[in-house]
């Protein structure tokens, strides 16, 4: 190709190229331009004139319309970036938070946080909020106002000794802070806007210096007196410290009776039930085993119980009786083997102000806080005893028992037992030597004898049982009986202790008959009467 036809084609490639430029014109049918006497190096040059010339146009027009306010905001910060890009980060603070004494705070509110008790080598040092000594305090972030000032950095320096702070929202801040340190040391800060550009920074004035500050280090400054107050109206303790609820009862207007149960320590070892027997028994208004599952938080979900809301600190009298809290609705009473007893107690119920839920107005251990706790959580204003008892109606364990009275279809049987477990147990029937492992199958017939329905309030029949069953163990802390009834030809009634519990078919009475008729052979016993 000849040097001329290569100059030709290079322009033309450049012809085309400019079509897809901002200073391009539309072509219809493309032509080569004729050479006039113009470098390519000239029309380069001239292209990058009017590109500036167009930049500097629009830049000045976006600057020109911009709010004289935001401007300086934005040009003050240019500055006091350039002035900290070697910097980093601005320390504020030089005081660790371990030599805080107390925090003056003024923001919507105006409270106090001083230091109770210094730091030890075995505790960390505990604060409180003047006024408020005897009320739970969310010590997470009373935390946050102890630790976030002491050591506070911040991001960059926005402007030195600024004449204007209110461009910065700090002429009238959010949270003004003052902080004072065991050798009378203070810091003081104030909070102002959030920044323009950086969403997740605020303004914040030490002196007439104004920085930015992440947000959150300094947005609890922000927060009112009773933001700090814990919602956890009993405080959890660690697994390994926690307590054995030894008893619980629960009192409420909508029933005649009360629920009462008690732990028991042999029922925590024994495994004989299975899993689904807890290691509480309810005592009122029947006796009956618990279920686990369903027990559980009845039982124990007052350590952890959290409030919805605070309705009032230091309620007053009038406060408590529009609440129901002079006449309370359910009142809990559980007792512990530490020592303690904690008395929760449920009002009214009421509409939340920010959730919208329904929750009870409750109280825990006097402590002088109106509680509003969301009726999902207050499990205790509304179980019912068939809502946590476990169907087993024997639940000692085999090598526990020391007598077993059977009355059944006429016959008894009456066994004497002693020993520790398999190898050690020995028994009697009607007072000759008998085989262990066929008392065993005949007592795993009686595990398995279940209520299909809890009964409350009704009468005991006036006629003899069909069949009862009298047991008592060898340390003498079980001693009770349990009475079968029939009262049709399909469904019988089984009381405990004199007392109907529970609802059963009758066809259990008829298997227990047979299996105390054919204890002396060699049949099987039968395990299910369905």
């Amino acid at each position: 190709m000849s040097e001329n036809n290569f100059s030709e084609q290079n322009e033309t490639e450049e012809f085309e190229a400019g079509k897809d430029t901002f200073f391009a014109e539309t072509v219809n049918s493309p032509e080569i331009p004729v050479k006039k006497g113009m470098s390519k190096n000239i029309k380069a040059l001239l292209i990058s004139i009017i590109a500036l010339v167009l930049a500097g146009s629009v830049l000045t027009i976006l600057l020109l319309t911009q709010k004289d306010e935001e401007s300086d905001v934005l040009d003050t910060e240019s500055m006091a970036e350039a002035l900290n890009d070697d910097a980093g980060a601005v320390l504020l603070n030089e005081e660790t938070a371990d030599n805080l004494k107390e925090i003056q705070i003024v923001n919507e509110d105006q409270f106090r946080v001083y230091q109770v008790s210094a730091k030890t080598d075995d505790t960390e040092a505990v604060y409180t909020i003047e006024g408020y000594e005897d009320i739970p305090l969310d010590t997470g972030y009373i935390s946050t106002l102890v630790n976030n000032g002491s050591e506070l950095s911040a991001d960059r320096l926005v402007e030195e000794n600024a004449e204007d702070l209110a461009k910065y929202g700090l002429s009238e801040p959010s949270a003004k802070v003052v902080m004072t340190y065991a050798d009378g040391t203070k810091f003081e800060f104030s909070v102002g806007d959030v920044s323009p550009t950086e969403t997740t920074e605020v303004y914040c004035a030490v002196g007439n210096n104004v920085y930015l500050v992440k947000n959150s280090l300094v947005s609890n400054y922000q927060k009112k007196t009773d933001f700090f107050f814990s919602k956890i109206m009993l405080e959890k303790p660690a697994e390994e410290d926690m307590p054995i609820v030894e008893s619980l009862r629960i009192n409420r207007k909508d029933l005649d009776y009360d629920l009462y149960m008690e732990y028991s320590y042999e029922q925590a070892e024994d495994d004989s039930v299975g899993g689904t027997a807890a290691t509480h028994i309810l005592y009122e208004p029947v006796f009956a085993y618990l279920n686990v599952e369903k027990s559980s938080d009845v039982i124990s979900s007052m350590f952890g119980l959290t409030a919805e809301e605070i309705a009032e600190i230091h309620p007053t009298a009038e406060s408590l009786a529009q609440a129901g809290m002079n006449d309370p609705f359910c009142t809990v009473t559980m007792k512990c083997d530490d020592g303690e007893t904690h008395v929760l107690k449920f009002g009214n119920t009421y509409t939340t102000a920010e959730s919208e839920k329904t929750a009870y107005y409750a109280m825990i251990d006097d402590t002088d806080i109106l509680y509003g706790v969301a009726d999902t959580r207050a499990v205790w204003t509304t179980v019912q005893a068939g809502d946590i008892t476990s169907a087993n109606i024997f639940g000692t364990y085999v090598w526990d028992i020391a007598e077993l009275n059977v009355t059944a279809g006429g016959k008894e049987l009456t066994f004497s037992g002693e020993g520790e477990d398999a190898k050690t147990y020995t028994v009697t029937k009607n007072g000759e030597t008998c085989d262990v492992e066929r008392f065993r199958n005949f007592y795993k017939f009686l595990l398995n004898i279940y209520g299909e329905e809890l009964y409350l309030d009704m009468e005991l029949p006036a006629t003899t049982p069909d069949a009862e069953v009298h047991l008592t163990t060898q340390d003498g802390k079980e001693d009770y009986t349990i009475s079968f009834y029939k009262t049709d030809s399909l469904n019988a009634m089984i009381a405990v202790n004199g007392t109907p519990t529970y609802k059963i078919r009758s066809s259990c009475i008829d298997t227990l008959i047979h299996n105390v008729e054919i204890f002396d052979g060699t049949e099987e016993f039968a395990m299910t009467w369905q």
